[in-house]
């Protein structure tokens, strides 16, 4: 094991030690479980308080009084470590909504598309038989960001028109396998070219959303939520 994945492995552990913990409980806990699965930007990196101006809890705060919320971000994860370290936490927590974001660490660190979409519908096989409503975030339009050349190449893409192709690779395989297990897209890649006359939507790394750019991801998330048939 890699001293990189010792801190995300402890993190896991920590959130299934306290949800076995209440193993005994179970029949108090909340009628509503909201469970976050995904890397920095679930965990709010980028914001002034990730805590609570991150999209994961501010879209907890529009969900019914008494919504538990487990969040599993772990930043720099890959989705091949959330199937294993995050989805058996999501799965004893008993959901009733889950939230996937996971795709642009896979790209940029070179996993094939192929495994990703292994792992994908994987994922949402095992949660399909919580019953919980699944929403799944396809890859931003990363093109609207202020890439310079070298990040384009940490992509693996010699430009954005490059760039552009590949994410719309990636995104047609993440919502044909959405798709097949009854997940609902959350279109992060059309809610976000709004980027280029919002820069303020973005955090001073300009990579991860800002504050503000937090709330307006929630606001996607939310509505997309809402207008699901339940």
């Amino acid at each position: 094991m890699s001293e990189r994945s010792l801190p995300r492995l402890l993190v896991i552990l920590l959130l299934t030690a306290m949800l076995t913990a209440c193993g005994a409980e179970r029949a108090a806990l909340p009628s509503r479980v909201y469970v976050a699965i995904g890397a920095s930007d679930s965990v709010g990196v980028g914001a002034r308080k990730p805590e609570t101006e991150g999209w994961v809890p501010r879209l907890q705060a529009t969900m019914p009084e008494g919504t538990q919320l487990v969040n599993l971000g772990v930043s720099g994860a890959v989705f091949s470590e959330a199937l294993d370290q995050q989805l058996p936490v999501a799965l004893d927590a008993q959901p009733t909504v889950v939230t996937v974001w996971l795709a642009v660490n896979d790209l940029k660190n070179g996993v094939s598309l192929r495994r990703y979409e292994r792992d994908l519908n994987l994922l949402l096989m095992e949660l399909k038989s919580t019953g919980a409503t699944v929403l799944v975030g396809n890859m931003p339009d990363l093109t609207s960001l202020p890439l310079s050349d070298a990040v384009l190449q940490a992509y693996g893409t010699p430009s954005r028109v490059a760039l552009h192709a590949e994410i719309a690779r990636w995104n047609a395989s993440i919502a044909r396998i959405a798709s097949r297990h009854g997940a609902i897209i959350v279109d992060l890649h059309a809610g976000w070219r709004e980027l280029r006359t919002h820069p303020e939507y973005l955090s001073g790394d300009g990579f991860h959303p800002s504050s503000q750019g937090y709330a307006r991801l929630a606001q996607v998330w939310r509505a997309r939520l809402q207008s699901t048939p339940r």
